[in-house]
């Protein structure tokens, strides 16, 4: 009997997660389309995103990786910077897949006080095969090693984007904004 239990009741374990994830994707493409116009999924890919509070609100915060097919225009919603900015690529017009934050500013999505605060990408950055989009929850075990190297102290989610060379750099909240930590490489 206990058997039976215990077979029947992981489907119901598994059935909020699941309908959670769809909620999730419907959400991302309503705010993706309200936000920039986003043609639906270009490639027939999955939209890739993760959920966290990142600037420490304690409300769910939504980061989603999208390419854009212009130049994002700045509003009282959104923001727009472009952290991957070398000498070789400072007047580029080319937009590779970029980064965009979604905060959600109160009870509802839907409302006129959610920021997206978008990571415009000029290089490829995000556009090597290995790339994944990683959070660090700041109830994972590793989470204060990651948050340890940063140039300010922080307690929120974290963004993580992992290299080709296989140095992590990172995406932390700090005084209002999203900033881009780049570790030196150490041979």
């Amino acid at each position: 009997m206990r058997f039976i239990y215990i077979l029947f009741s992981i489907p119901m374990l598994l059935l909020p997660l699941s309908c959670s994830a769809d909620n999730n994707a419907k959400t991302v493409n309503k705010l993706l389309n309200h936000f920039f116009s986003v043609k639906k999924n270009q490639n027939n890919s999955k939209i890739v995103f993760k959920t966290g509070d990142f600037n420490g609100d304690g409300l769910e915060d939504i980061v989603v990786l999208f390419k854009p097919s212009s130049m994002p225009i700045e509003t009282s919603q959104i923001s727009v910077k472009t952290p991957w900015i070398y000498s070789s690529n400072q007047n580029s017009k080319k937009y590779y897949r970029s980064l965009v934050i979604f905060q959600k500013m109160g009870s509802s999505w839907s409302s006129d006080k959610t920021h997206a605060y978008v990571m415009l990408a000029t290089i490829g950055a995000l556009e090597t095969p290995s790339f994944k989009l990683i959070v660090s929850k700041k109830t994972d075990k590793d989470h204060g090693e990651y948050v340890s190297m940063l140039p300010v102290k922080t307690n929120n989610d974290l963004i993580i984007l992992p290299t080709e060379a296989g140095i992590d750099t990172y995406l932390y909240w700090d005084k209002g904004e999203y900033k881009l930590f780049e570790p030196e490489e150490i041979p």
